[in-house]
């Protein structure tokens, strides 16, 4: 930092003295593309354009910073090079009176690549890097992910992993925030992430204990995606394109005469046009994804004589996701101390799911046997039901930057989004004949359908002064504000009639306003070789729900309201601390407090029959969840390898879980959310990153903690204990110079949850990577997913009553179809340089 900051003063003094010298200068930093690590030592040379003669040179210091001075007026090009990695060159540098001190920006060097006897040697970029306030993994390794989302790239990240509803954890903890190129989109991650195509992404940051600038929001954390860049001038342009799927799986449904079918498409056009002082973004992409599978299992409701009513389920079960993305962007640098930024961004996103089940439903004791007294009342039933999610997200930001002198910055963002969310449900019960399996007459009817159209604003204001002493102060705030207006219409057919119209009685309205006004500091430096981040964050809640219809239908022993509030200041103190021990070892520990506000899905009071064995309602009344998280790392270097063993512990207080129970009424299962627990993880995490010989490449990640969960779930106390392990691998090898072959593998074992337990889960995939000679610009891969047929997951849940007597049993099997083949192809042109740029839905896609 002290470096930098002589480099500043120095532009400074310099600034004055060209004035009478008519000399100029240049700046810039050094680091790598791939982990964004500050390279020092660098050459930089600067050579006049048109001549190969060069006029001066230097090397980047220990923080990756270089400065050259003394320079006469002209047009230069600038040579960056260093061990390891392909030369970059920054052209068309211009200095006379009106820039005699120009800033190139960061270049961003490649690790380099030599033919050898038709096999590739490579300096290999390291797969992940470790910093003081995060983990950043270089998403070029994870070959297997190019045909999908980001959400398929986050699923090869340690400790993370994806559930069987598509929900999102971090080290078994499942709320987190996404960012974007640092920026913080609020949506819902399930979302954000399937609207990213993973050959979009550069690198992705786990960041498990943010710092203060960041949201407090978020009990898993942060997880930063920053896309691809380029450097060329002029025109860049990269376009991809995908197809893939199971055919072999594709059939066509009996009863329904639907077409069950797993197939992929998608494709993606992208530009960059910089010159000069401007740069202009721009794209357009495209993904769709049909998942198929089938689902198994059973549901026990216990009755009054003792008895249970079991409905037994079996059938097919499809997936399906469509996203359009649209985004356009401009970056202009006003003068060499200000620049400023705008954005705008369109997406069209729409999530289904279909279920073709057969229930064979009757009456037995708690293994499905007969019960002497009890009839048997064997009923089959074909239950088709269709839910739909839509998203349509326009938002618009604008960035303005100022360097107020060499020492100090202030950045301030604006954004503005409008979202339009809808669902849609439709639900059917007919008779079917178990001899001849034809469906019969239709018994129930249901449709329910949601609007809840929102906008929201963002507000960050961001100042950041470099102190005499080299250390750094940093002072912002940021206040944000959504408002959702949500109608709710339940439908029921009157079978006998013909006629819509039952029910009405749960058709519902709310009027949702959510509030956070934050402020924050933080303090960071360096004492010797001991680094520091120490910062404190305030944020206060104003938030109001009203509920049109306050006789709304609940699970819950309490009084129903028209409104509910929330006004609340919370304090978030984060600490980091990291001391290199020697070059090669360094510790680190970090400690942060955090909060997990409620997605408004989940609490608005909608009652949704998802099939024929359940109904789903939200809890107006939810809190807040509370979070204490604490790390220490040990972090080692070993040649060419990296090695990393994490201690964590994370707490939370009044946490949410989904809850199931008996609606006795209808003898159907209800679910809902309540803050019912307190819920602890402890354990290590181990990391190691090496390479064997020249041409492979293993990137191995393990973690082992124990997960508690102490709650009361309608009186009945709950304190559930599992020692979680998972092991991810992934490794690459460098079969020609042309040719990457790729293989992964994720294994998870079984989990306890508040109401039961998920077990084992393991996958693996493999991928071919063809760089071709001839067609410049051109990769081809051919995917290879599930190839073991394992994506195969089971979760079961019970409930009690505060008696201890078991109210349900229910265990699900859902079997995804595999192995699934994916060819993609892509295409770029100039493409070597800066931050591809979008803005992300901040509030709509939380609540999407």
């Amino acid at each position: 930092m002290r470096n930098i900051v002589l480099v500043s003063i120095c532009l400074i003094i310099n600034g004055v003295t060209n004035v009478f010298a008519q000399k100029g200068s240049i700046i810039g930093v050094v680091s790598d593309k791939a982990t964004n690590d500050k390279i020092p030592f660098a050459n930089v040379l600067l050579i006049l354009e048109n001549n190969t003669a060069s006029v001066n040179g230097t090397v980047s210091d220990k923080d990756g910073n270089f400065y050259i001075d003394n320079l006469p007026f002209g047009n230069f090009n600038a040579v960056i090079s260093f061990i390891g990695y392909e030369p970059d060159t920054i052209k068309n540098i211009h200095i006379d009176k009106q820039n005699q001190q120009v800033y190139i920006g960061e270049i961003q060097l490649s690790a380099l690549t030599v033919a050898l006897d038709e096999v590739v040697v490579k300096e290999w970029a390291k797969t992940v890097t470790t910093h003081l306030d995060r983990v950043t993994y270089r998403i070029q390794d994870f070959q297997t992910t190019k045909g999908g989302n980001a959400a398929d790239v986050l699923n090869k990240i340690p400790s993370v992993s994806i559930d069987a509803d598509g929900v999102i954890s971090v080290r078994g903890t499942p709320d987190f925030m996404v960012y974007l190129n640092g920026k913080p989109t609020h949506m819902e991650p399930s979302t954000v992430l399937s609207q990213i195509r993973a050959t979009n992404i550069e690198s992705i940051d786990i960041i498990t204990v943010p710092s203060a600038k960041y949201d407090a929001q978020g009990k898993g954390g942060i997880v930063n995606i920053t896309t691809k860049k380029t450097r060329g001038k002029g025109l860049s342009i990269s376009a991809s394109g995908l197809i893939g799927g199971a055919p072999w799986g594709n059939y066509t449904h009996q009863l329904s005469n639907y077409n069950v079918n797993d197939n992929r498409f998608g494709g993606g056009l992208n530009f960059i046009y910089s010159k000069n002082k401007l740069s202009l973004y721009g794209g357009l992409n495209f993904n769709e994804k049909n998942v198929n599978g089938t689902r198994s299992g059973f549901a026990s409701l216990w009755q009054e004589n003792d008895s249970y009513y079991h409905m037994v389920p079996n059938g097919p079960r499809t997936e399906w996701s469509q996203n359009y993305t649209a985004n356009v962007a401009m970056d202009y640098q006003l003068s060499n101390k200000s620049s400023i930024s705008a954005s705008y961004f369109f997406g069209n996103s729409t999530k289904g799911r279909s279920a073709l089940y057969n229930y064979h439903t009757f009456y037995g004791d708690v293994d499905k046997n007969p019960l002497i007294g009890v009839p048997v009342n064997e009923y089959w039933i074909y239950n088709p039901n269709k839910r739909m999610r839509y998203g349509i997200f326009h938002t618009a930001n604008i960035d303005y930057t100022q360097k107020i002198d060499s020492n100090s910055e202030l950045k301030i963002s604006a954004l503005f989004e409008h979202s339009e969310l809808r669902r849609e449900m439709d639900n059917q019960q007919h008779q079917l004949n178990p001899l001849s399996e034809l469906m019969g007459d239709i018994e129930k009817h249901f449709i329910q359908t949601d609007n809840t159209p929102l906008d929201g604003y963002r507000l960050s204001i961001d100042y950041t002064k470099k102190l005499n002493n080299g250390h750094t102060l940093g002072l912002g705030i940021q206040p944000q504000y959504f408002l959702i207006n949500g109608a709710f219409s339940f439908d029921t057919l009157n079978v006998i009639n013909n006629v819509w119209g039952d029910y009405n009685y749960f058709e519902n309205a709310i009027d949702f306003r959510r509030g956070i006004y934050a402020g924050y500091a933080d303090y960071s430096g360096s004492l010797g070789k001991f680094k520091f981040l120490a910062g404190l964050r305030l944020e206060y809640t104003d938030q109001v729900m009203d509920v049109e219809n306050p006789d709304y239908f609940t699970i819950f022993d309490r009084i129903t309201k028209s409104r509910y509030e929330e006004h609340k200041l919370d304090w978030f103190p984060t600490i980091h601390m990291n001391y290199s021990i020697s070059e090669k070892n360094k510790v680190s520990s970090a400690f942060s407090r955090r909060i997990s506000r409620p997605p408004l899905i989940n609490m608005t009071p909608f009652l949704y029959r998802e099939h024929f064995e359940v109904y789903v309602v939200g809890d107006p009344a939810l809190e807040p969840e509370y979070h204490t998280n604490f790390e220490l790392a040990l972090n080692r270097k070993v040649k060419m390898s990296n090695i990393s063993l994490t201690g964590f512990y994370r707490g939370t207080d009044n946490a949410v879980f989904r809850v199931n129970t008996v609606y006795e009424k209808e003898n159907v299962l209800i679910r809902s959310y309540t803050n019912s627990a307190n819920t602890q993880a402890t354990g290590i995490e181990l990391n190691m990153n090496f390479v064997v010989g020249n041409f492979a490449k293993f990137f191995i990640s393990s973690s082992l903690y124990n997960f508690r969960v102490e709650a009361d779930i309608f009186g009945y106390n709950e304190n559930n204990r599992s020692t979680n392990w998972s092991l991810k691998g992934n490794a690459n090898f460098n079969l020609t110079e042309s040719l990457i072959f790729t293989a992964d593998i994720d294994f998870r074992s079984a989990t306890i949850t508040a109401q039961g337990r998920d077990e084992m889960f393991y996958m693996a995939n493999t991928s071919l990577n063809y760089t071709s000679k001839r067609l410049k610009g051109w990769v081809f891969s051919l995917i290879a997913l599930n190839i073991l047929k394992s994506n195969i997951t089971n979760i079961s849940t019970r409930a009690f009553n505060s008696s201890g007597e078991q109210l349900f049993r229910q265990e699900a099997e859902y079997n995804r179809y595999g192995p699934i083949i994916e060819l993609n192809v892509s295409y770029s042109f100039n493409m070597k340089g800066k931050s591809s740029k979008k803005a992300e839905s901040t509030f709509g896609k939380e609540q999407f």
